[in-house]
This record gives structure tokens, C-alpha cells and sequence, in this order.
């Protein structure tokens, strides 16, 4: 499997292996793409987005031809390099179409533009504000070193307390030669994954557009564009406190060396809404094993196990709380073999067995059921 670290969203959009796996996806496919995003969860916001811009493409014509797909990818791509500098023209119409070639084309196209007027739109409604990380940056009350990143390549930077944070392209980050006082503070504009030394009696915060960060000692990642409408927060090992500065809450818990605040654990994730202020947690799209990578071969094999048992197991694996009521299924077992599927498929087959259903709420899964006999 090639090197996908540092691709994004064209990068992926134009990937003919990655194109395969999602129009035609295969058994060991599926298993090599889920092993990668184990171990790149970072990655998993922009690899659904591309899924979903793929699927539109495709839509509900089932005979479009790989050189059909290609020549819209292509088309996507030229306009995303060229979206916020010049207008949107009309996409060509392929000559030759039978009928019903021509308005599916022609469906296609429209949608493409609608979405890039959009988000020119939006983008230009945003920039209109004035700069927060400037806003941030300018109100510190000590100096700051600043690392910007303008490659493709991500840009490892290492703090004063031994913390790590990887900085993507077209990002910035700010940060004091040496943390003095009571906290450890830097500014974020972009996105970044960051790996944090524990120390108790100095949180980290990292300040995103309007959201602030607050970890004891984890790893997370932060994606807070000024051109984008949310902020994410994305955690991978550990505990994350996340709160809006606007939070009239925001002094104490800035201060305070406990967490407090919206926790977050691995595979949740925190979205601000920039327009409203409303802070949502939730469960990221495709949660990842967080026990020891030695273990992730670790079959997920049942037989008339009961039903904690399997769930307990998926708890260890994902870090993922899963409430249930212990009385009701009581008497529900499973047999069965799980080893290769995403957390959410496991679910769908042993709520098919169990005859239950679940939802993802809060951040963490939700069993109903009426039993078993």
C-alpha cells in the first residue's frame, strides 16, 4: 500500500487505488484501508469527505465508464486549485452522449458548481472578519515564535516541554521559547496533530479560532481553518477538555489544573459551529482500535459468549462506552466471527443476532433491546 500520510483532498479525490476501494471495494482492500486509518485517525474526516464526493459523482447512474469518473475528478480538481482566484465556468459537455449520458453529465455539473459557488461564498463571508489567530497572538502576554507552513509536507515541530505537534500545509502555530506560569499555551490556525508530555500541574491549552483545547497530557488532532464554518477536535489517546472562549466558564476553566468542561475520550470528536456558538460531541466516523498494535490481529471470535462479554470487548478495543440494559439481555449470546469490520458493522451484526438496535449519542453507543429468549 503506497504512502497516503500526506494526501488530501485532491490528493485522494485523483487515487485510482482509492477510487477502486470505494466504487469496487474488495475484502483485502477494505481490511488495508481500515489498518491504515488504525494508524492515521487524523485522516479519517478528509478520506470521508473524498468517499462522499466520489459517491456524488457517481450518483445514481450505475454505467458510468472510469474515464466518465476521471474526467469529473479532473474537473473537481482544476476547480478547487482555481476556485478562490477566478469565476466558476460551465464544465464542458462530453459531445457524443446518447440522451440519457447527456443529462446525467448535465446533473453532475450543476451540482459541482452549486457546491464550488458555495463555498467561494462562504469562504469570502469568513475572510470578511478580521483574523482571530492574529486577534490571539497579538493579545499574549509574553513573546511568541511562530512556524508556518506553506508545503505539502507536514512540518514536525518540538516544544520547550518535550511536546510534539505535527503542523499541515497552509497552517501556522505560535508558542512561547519556554512555558513560564501555571499553563502551557499555543495558537493554532489550520490543522495539526499534536502529542503533549503529561505534566498535571500545567495544562496545555491550544487556542482555534473561537474553541480552546485543554489536555493534562494526550494526543489530538485540530483542524481550525479561518475559512471554514466548524472547528474540530479529534482525540486519539487520553482525555481532551474542549470549551468555547465565548463560555462563560472560560477564565476558571483556562486556569483551573483540572479538566472540567466537554470531555472528550479516544475516537470522539468535538465540532464547534462557528455561526452559533453550539459545541456538539459525538463519535468520529470511523472509530479505530486504541489497544496495543500488537493486538490489533486479535480476533474478535465469539461463541455463545454473552452479550457483555462482547460488549466489554469492543469497549477495550475502542475505548468506546456502550450502554446497555444488563437485565434485559441477560440471556443474549453471540456466535460469531468479527475480526476485519469497523466498529459500526460489528455493531449491526450482533444487534442482528441479538435482535436489538443502536445509536451513536453524546459520543457513545446506545443498545435497545427487548431481549432474547
Amino acid at each position: 500500500m503506497k504512502d497516503y500520510q500526506f494526501f488530501e483532498f485532491e490528493d485522494f479525490l485523483e487515487d485510482a487505488d482509492f477510487q477502486r476501494w470505494i466504487y469496487r471495494p474488495t475484502a483485502q482492500d477494505t481490511l488495508l484501508w481500515n489498518q491504515w486509518l488504525a494508524s492515521h485517525p487524523e485522516k479519517a474526516a478528509v478520506v470521508e469527505q473524498t468517499r462522499q464526493h466520489l459517491l456524488d459523482i457517481k450518483g445514481s447512474v450505475p454505467v458510468l465508464s472510469e474515464d466518465y469518473i476521471s474526467q469529473k475528478v479532473a474537473q473537481i480538481v482544476e476547480q478547487a486549485k482555481v476556485a478562490n482566484d477566478t469565476p466558476i465556468k460551465p464544465l464542458p459537455v462530453i459531445r457524443r452522449f446518447t440522451t440519457i449520458w447527456y443529462y446525467a453529465a448535465a446533473s453532475v455539473v450543476l451540482l459541482l458548481g452549486l457546491f464550488w459557488i458555495y463555498q467561494i461564498r462562504l469562504s469570502a463571508s469568513v475572510r470578511s472578519e478580521a483574523p482571530i489567530y492574529a486577534q490571539l497572538t497579538e493579545n499574549a502576554t509574553y513573546p511568541l515564535l511562530e512556524v508556518a507552513n506553506t508545503s505539502k509536507l507536514p512540518k514536525k515541530i518540538t516544544l520547550a516541554d518535550g511536546s510534539t505537534v505535527v503542523l499541515y500545509k497552509n497552517s501556522r502555530i505560535s508558542y512561547p521559547e519556554k512555558f513560564g506560569g501555571t499553563s502551557r499555551e499555543v495558537y493554532l490556525t489550520g490543522q495539526a496533530f499534536f502529542q503533549v508530555q503529561k505534566n498535571p500541574n500545567k495544562p496545555f491549552l491550544v487556542y482555534a479560532n473561537e474553541l480552546v483545547t485543554k489536555v493534562l497530557g494526550t494526543s489530538f488532532f485540530v483542524k481550525a481553518y479561518e475559512q471554514d464554518k466548524d472547528v474540530q477536535v479529534v482525540v486519539r489517546t487520553g482525555k481532551v477538555s474542549v470549551f468555547a472562549k465565548t463560555d462563560k466558564q472560560a477564565p476558571q476553566l483556562q486556569s483551573s489544573p483540572d479538566l472540567g468542561a466537554l470531555i472528550l475520550t479516544p475516537n470522539q470528536q468535538a465540532i464547534l459551529k462557528r455561526t452559533d456558538k453550539q459545541l456538539v460531541r459525538s463519535l468520529v466516523a470511523l472509530p479505530v482500535r486504541i489497544d496495543l498494535p500488537q493486538k490489533l490481529t486479535t480476533s474478535f471470535v465469539f461463541k455463545q459468549t454473552p452479550i457483555a462479554e462482547v460488549f466489554a470487548a469492543l469497549e477495550r478495543a475502542y475505548g468506546v462506552d456502550i450502554v446497555f440494559d444488563e437485565t434485559t439481555m441477560a440471556h443474549c449470546t453471540l456466535t460469531a466471527r468479527l475480526d476485519d469490520e469497523s466498529l459500526f458493522k460489528k455493531l449491526d451484526w450482533i444487534c442482528a443476532g441479538t435482535e436489538s438496535s443502536y445509536e451513536a449519542v453524546d459520543g457513545k453507543i446506545i443498545i435497545t433491546s427487548k431481549g432474547c429468549v
